[in-house]
């Protein structure tokens, strides 16, 4: 949702100059990927299951191109699609082709897969396009031409020159990725960490991931001593190196970031299934597959608890949008639950447009977006939203209970039991802000039938900075305004206190003393 938010109205410069340029982005550091949501939210808009089936098109041709890859190293049909199988199939990375957001895994590992399909056809040159994209895709691709020269002198023909022009690349993009490590908090998402205890504990997690045991890695790494097969000595450089870079990155470990790394996982799963009986390679899969359907049934609930959750969002603020006037900045004070702050982010520029600002409260940034009136401050609640628009940086001119409030503008004897409306105390302390234009305080006021009949009317008188603005009369047993008209008066924030006379009792059960209901409050004419 966060690049959903800007990429579909972004220049075109902000892709194509900087899928060209040799210099990494500060901000849109991965073009060729996000031109993904340029082009879908363009023109699929929300429309969640196009986004899915390119998703999976991309999975499908993916597993397609490593087959091809895997015939051309000589692997027989049968081990090819042993690994084809185990690559598209591993519950560990099911949701790179269920969720848009991880477009830029997908992406690179099928540009990866073409230029690792083209460098072993003789295509060397024409290569380096793919390669160049992966890494415009995915910053883990710098670490392919690692793969490559192992397979120059492990399968290929030992002519390593040919591979100055990638390590140039790599080594380009990777310097400047460890000086914009310097300016990055050691707690950034995205900061490098060297430390080997970091490091060893990042290797375990995504060990875990891929082989359900933590420090089942090690076994992998001596494969090669088992099984004397310069393939799978290859597999395993090459699921390496494309693993290197996430293991620098213990801040964002995610099971998905595997699928570009389980190529040379691939390659591996190929050697081994081209070493045994055909028998043991199908007794693998009639356990492993049913075993892979109880996992996905675990994961597919939490893969859809999300979606669900994302789309609640979205209605959500859809059904706000439709009935809050035009805004510059939308503030949420609280995060619904599967969502992150940048996914709320992304959600409400998606909807009310990307130059509406989008805040948390507890962020940096909410200050700004405060005090960009006219302004939304919001409250995801299980079924909707609850908001308030505010039209001035500060306390507001108008409260309904009915929707959000600022409650800090209600003082003593005003009882908040979480209505529409709210009994106030015979004598309750508000603050408002008096605008310019103003003319008249407002009170949207109510008394029940049994109360009037128990203790008659309310006399109401409404005192503005400790100035009597006179005394209006609720005498009826319905919803009613009593309104009181402003003396000449300079603008700005207003002490109010609302003398109800009689007091009255609720009940047996209610000990407090009340003046009248009220369903809202403020100064006329309304803010527009």
């Amino acid at each position: 949702m966060a690049t959903l938010s800007w990429a579909p109205v972004a220049g075109a410069d902000t892709y194509y100059g900087q899928i060209l340029s040799p210099k990494a982005s500060d901000w849109n550091f991965r073009p060729f990927a996000t031109l993904y949501y340029a082009v879908l939210g363009r023109t699929a808009k929300l429309n969640y299951p196009v986004y899915v089936a390119v998703l999976q098109l991309l999975h499908i041709g993916n597993v397609v191109i490593l087959f091809l890859l895997l015939r051309r190293f000589g692997f027989s049909w049968m081990a090819g699609a042993a690994a084809a199988v185990f690559y598209a199939f591993h519950v560990t990375t099911m949701e790179v082709y269920w969720k848009p957001m991880f477009v830029f895994d997908l992406l690179c590992a099928t540009l990866c897969l073409a230029s690792l399909l083209l460098y072993v056809r003789g295509r060397w040159i024409l290569a380096l396009i793919p390669f160049w994209l992966a890494f415009k895709s995915k910053e883990i691709a710098v670490m392919l031409p690692v793969g490559l020269l192992a397979y120059e002198f492990l399968l290929g023909e030992r002519r390593w020159k040919r591979l100055i022009p990638y390590f140039v690349i790599s080594l380009s993009f990777g310097v400047q990725a460890v000086v914009h490590n310097r300016a990055v908090a050691g707690i950034d998402t995205y900061a490098l960490h060297f430390s080997l205890s970091t490091v060893l504990a990042t290797i375990r997690f995504y060990s875990a991931a891929i082989l359900y045991l933590p420090d089942l890695w090690v076994a992998v790494l001596l494969l090669p001593l088992v099984v004397r097969d310069r393939r799978l000595l290859l597999g395993v450089i090459l699921t390496a190196s494309l693993i290197a870079p996430l293991v620098l990155l213990p801040n964002r470990t995610l099971d998905a970031y595997w699928y570009t790394p389980m190529i040379g996982l691939a390659i591996v799963v190929a050697a081994v299934a081209s070493r045994v009986p055909r028998w043991a390679v199908a007794a693998f899969f009639i356990v492993w597959l049913p075993a892979y359907f109880v996992l996905l049934r675990e994961k597919r609930r939490d893969v859809l608890d999300d979606g669900v959750a994302m789309r609640n969002v979205v209605t959500s603020l859809q059904d706000y949008k439709r009935l809050t006037p035009p805004v510059q900045a939308v503030v949420f004070d609280n995060i619904p639950p599967r969502l992150h702050e940048w996914g709320v982010n992304g959600a409400i520029k998606v909807v009310f447009g990307h130059r509406v600002d989008a805040a948390y409260l507890r962020s940096s940034n909410a200050g700004d977006a405060m005090a960009k009136v006219p302004m939304a401050l919001i409250t995801f609640r299980n079924h909707g939203i609850s908001g308030m628009v505010r039209h001035h940086d500060g306390i507001q001119s108008y409260a309904a209970f009915g929707q959000k409030v600022d409650e800090s503008q209600f003082g003593e004897g005003c009882y908040n039991d979480g209505s529409s409306m709210r009994w106030f105390a015979p004598r309750a302390e508000v603050r408002f802000y008096r605008p310019p234009e103003a003319t008249q305080f407002e009170i949207v006021g109510f008394l029940p039938r049994e109360s009037i009949d128990k203790d008659g009317p309310a006399e109401v008188t409404l005192f503005e900075d400790g100035v009597s603005l006179g005394t209006v009369r609720l005498a009826a047993p319905v919803v009613q305004p009593l309104r009181w008209m402003l003396p000449n008066g300079a603008p700005g924030d207003k002490h109010l206190t609302i003398v109800s006379k009689p007091a009255r009792r609720g009940g047996a059960t209610e000990d407090r003393e009340l003046g009248i209901s009220v369903e809202s409050l403020g100064y006329l004419p309304l803010p527009m």
